[in-house]
């Protein structure tokens, strides 16, 4: 008994083409999830939120 896993089947072209897609689109959020990031960073320190940080207990 050989404890490998089976090798996948090979992708469709719709599957490929979804593939695809996804990457684009994940790719695409990273992007807008960084600049929103850095968008409130921005805001919370014109705030002055983080200068006024309370002590750890």
């Amino acid at each position: 008994m050989s404890t490998e896993p089976a090798a996948a089947p090979p992708l469709t072209g719709d599957e490929h083409a979804e593939l695809s897609r996804l990457r684009a689109e994940n790719a695409l959020l990273r992007v807008e999830r960084d600049i929103l990031v850095k968008a409130a960073s921005w805001f919370a320190a014109d705030a002055g939120a983080l200068t006024h940080r309370p002590e750890p207990r």
